[in-house]
């Protein structure tokens, strides 16, 4: 996922990314960050981009979620990984630690695809593995 022109992957794929605010009950929210009527990021390919000193890497594109055409305050929702709801409540604390991992394409190489994604994944509610999932 990019987003504030930083490259990040999440434990999980895009549709299934929780909120991670405390509710009023004391547990964590169970809304989504891409809920129905957020703004959404759109797929696309982007350079491979390895740091200076690196060795070259062997694709030179990969697909990525890309947040960057969305506004600001949308991709500082999206790092703090709050619903929309709870991103109207600033006062509303976290339960637990955004889950982001800044992306290096060659310690997360298993995660460089070099085609767009041809269908959307829907979420397995029955599903409690965590996955790790470039974005």
């Amino acid at each position: 996922m990019q987003l504030l022109f930083v490259r990040y992957l999440a434990s999980c794929p895009v549709e299934e990314i929780q909120c991670v605010t405390q509710t009023r009950r004391r547990v964590r929210c169970t809304a989504k960050v891409l809920g129905p009527a957020a703004l959404r990021g759109a797929w696309t390919l982007m350079p491979v981009t390895a740091q200076s000193g690196q060795l070259a890497l062997p694709s030179d594109v990969m697909a990525v979620y890309s947040l960057s055409a969305l506004p600001y305050q949308e991709q500082l929702r999206w790092r703090s990984q709050r619903c929309p709801q709870h991103d109207a409540t600033p006062t509303a604390g976290d339960l637990t630690v955004a889950d982001w991992e800044l992306f290096d394409p060659l310690r997360h190489h298993e995660h460089v695809h070099t085609r767009l994604p041809t269908h959307r994944r829907r979420p397995n509610p029955g599903s409690h593995t965590r996955r790790r999932t470039h974005l």
